[in-house]
């Protein structure tokens, strides 16, 4: 039996993700924003996986970057817009750059849309 994957293409990932991270903040499972990420990140309260926007600063890309490397967290960069990361997961009116998920499944579900794209 062959495998006849039909490939997806980069918006609707962002689309099946950002509906995951969506759930994740609605089950109290992301922690929101640059500052609050370092912090959780550094006090060993997050591990299983950071994401954040392609759009996000340069600056911040790389402070999440060491964060992520001095903990050994996995970053992972999406393309979605900032705005659009803020409103799936419920700030309406709110950028926000980068999350972490602090659940392992969660993670893991989101690692595997990533790769259906690779």
């Amino acid at each position: 039996m062959t495998d006849n994957k039909i490939p997806i293409s980069s918006e609707d990932r962002a689309k099946k993700i950002t509906g995951l991270l969506g759930l994740a903040a609605r089950a109290r499972r992301l922690v929101i924003g640059t500052e609050l990420v370092c912090d959780a990140l550094r006090r060993g309260k997050t591990g299983y996986l950071v994401v954040v926007s392609e759009n996000a600063s340069e600056n911040t890309k790389k402070r999440l970057r060491n964060c992520c490397e001095y903990t050994g967290a996995q970053l992972q960069t999406i393309p979605v817009a900032p705005d659009m990361l803020g409103h799936s997961i419920g700030k309406k009116n709110a950028s926000v750059a980068a999350v972490a998920v602090t659940d392992a499944n969660m993670a893991k579900a989101i690692r595997n849309i990533l790769k259906e794209g690779a």
